[in-house]
C-alpha cells in the first residue's frame, strides 16, 4: 500500500541498526504500526510482536501480517460454494490465492454503499464504476461470510487486507486519498483483484491493538525492544487514508456519515498528537516514561514536527546512561503531487533518522 512514512525499503537499513547494536531478538512493541512492514520484518525474524495503531485499517494488516501464521484450509467455504470447492480439488494455487480470485471477479459486481460515493458516477472519481462495484462486491461478500462463520478470524483479516491492498493499487489517486485526480491515471483504469498474501510462519505468539502507543505500553508486561515509529508532520492520518479505513471499518450496520467533496468520515479519536508541533515531544516522553522496554528506536525524518536537537535530549534524559546515539540513511523523498504554486518541497532526498537509547 502506497503510505506516508512506509518502511519497507527502509528494513536493511533498520536490520543492520538492530544487528550493530547487539539487541538480541525478544519481545517487541511496534508503537505505531502503519502498514505493519516492521511488526511483519521482525515476526519472520523471530521476535515476538506486540503492534499497535489507531487506525483500522493498520488493525487489519496487523492481524493479516503479524498475527496469523498458519495457511487457512477454508473448508466450510469451499463445502458452501462448489465453484471454489472445484477450485480447490483441481488447481495447484494456495486456497487464500484462489478465494481472492473468486472474490475478484466471479461475484456479480455491486452498485452498494461504497460504490455510490466513491465510484466516477457518485462525483467522487477515486475509483472507475467498475472497480468501486467489485470493491464494494467484495467487501460486502467476505462481510457476510464472516458474520455467517464460513471464514475464521484470521482468514477475515488476510482477506480484508487483500481488499484494502487490491484498491490502493487501482485508486485514482496520487497516493494519499486527500483528494481524487479529475483525469483517469494508468493504474485507475486497471481491473480491481485483492492482493491477498499468505502469512508469515511463527512459533512466536504476536498480539495486534487497535489504540493508542501510550496505552497499549501501559498494558505490556517487560518487553526488550520498542520501535517507535509516529507521524513525522503535521498531516493527520485520518484525513489522508479516510478510504482505506472505511474499507477495513465496513458499511454494514450503522449509518455511515460522510462530509466534504472528499467523503472524510468524521471521528476525532483518531486525531494524534504526534501531529502537533506542541504536543509531540510530550508525548514521546510519555512513551519513554511508560514503556517496560530495554531498548528504544525511535525512526524520525529530518523534516520532522520534533528538533534533532529537542529528539536527542528527550531520549537521553530518558536512557540509562544519558546517551542517545544517531544513525541516519538518505533516500528519496516520497511525494504525494508535484511541486506547484503554494507547495514546494525542499528536495528529493531526505534523510531516514535512527535513534537508539537503552533505556533500563
Amino acid at each position: 500500500m502506497r503510505y506516508i512514512g512506509n518502511k519497507t525499503k527502509l528494513l536493511p537499513f533498520l536490520r543492520k541498526t538492530i544487528a550493530k547494536l547487539g539487541i538480541p531478538t525478544g519481545v517487541v512493541h511496534d508503537a505505531f504500526a502503519g502498514t505493519a512492514a516492521v511488526g511483519r520484518a521482525l515476526k519472520a525474524e523471530g521476535w515476538s510482536v506486540h503492534s499497535s495503531d489507531l487506525m483500522t485499517y493498520s488493525y487489519v494488516m496487523q492481524r493479516a501480517y503479524v498475527v496469523a501464521s498458519k495457511p487457512e484450509s477454508f473448508d466450510s467455504l469451499g463445502n458452501t460454494i462448489p465453484e471454489l470447492q472445484q477450485a480447490f480439488s483441481r488447481n495447484g494455487a494456495s486456497r487464500l490465492a484462489l478465494v481472492a480470485e473468486y472474490l475478484s471477479s466471479s461475484i456479480a459486481p455491486n452498485n452498494g454503499f461504497f460504490a455510490q460515493n466513491f465510484g466516477a458516477a457518485g462525483g467522487r472519481m477515486y475509483f472507475t464504476d467498475e472497480n468501486a462495484q467489485r470493491i464494494d462486491a467484495a467487501r460486502s461478500t467476505l462481510h457476510s461470510w464472516h458474520r455467517d462463520g464460513l471464514v475464521s478470524d484470521d482468514a477475515f483479516y488476510l482477506l480484508l487486507a487483500g481488499i484494502i491492498e487490491g484498491a490502493d493499487r487501482v485508486a485514482n489517486t496520487a497516493g494519499v486519498y486527500a483528494a481524487f485526480i479529475k483525469r483517469w491515471q494508468p493504474n485507475a483504469v486497471r481491473p480491481f483483484s485483492l492482493a491477498a498474501e499468505l502469512p508469515v510462519p511463527s512459533l512466536s505468539r504476536s498480539v495486534a491493538y487497535q489504540a493508542d502507543a501510550l496505552s497499549v505500553a501501559k498494558s505490556l508486561p517487560a518487553v526488550d525492544l520498542i520501535y517507535i515509529d509516529p507521524p513525522y508532520n503535521t498531516r493527520q492520518y485520518a484525513g489522508y487514508y479516510h478510504v482505506p479505513e472505511l474499507i477495513a471499518r465496513g458499511w454494514f450496520g450503522a449509518e455511515v456519515a460522510l462530509r466534504g467533496k472528499t467523503g472524510l468520515i468524521g471521528d476525532s479519536s483518531q486525531r494524534s498528537a504526534w501531529c502537533s508541533r506542541a504536543k509531540a515531544p510530550h508525548a514521546l516522553r510519555e512513551l519513554l516514561a511508560a514503556t517496560t522496554a530495554t531498548h528504544v528506536l525511535v525512526s524520525y525524518n529530518s523534516e520532522g514536527v520534533i528538533a534533532n536537537r529537542e529528539l536527542r535530549r528527550i531520549l537521553s534524559d530518558a536512557s540509562l546512561d544519558k546517551r542517545a546515539r544517531r544513525f541516519e540513511k538518505r533516500y528519496k523523498r516520497y511525494r504525494a503531487d508535484s511541486d506547484r504554486e503554494g507547495r514546494r518541497y525542499k528536495g528529493d532526498v531526505v534523510k531516514e533518522l535512527l535513534y537508539y537509547a537503552r533505556l533500563r
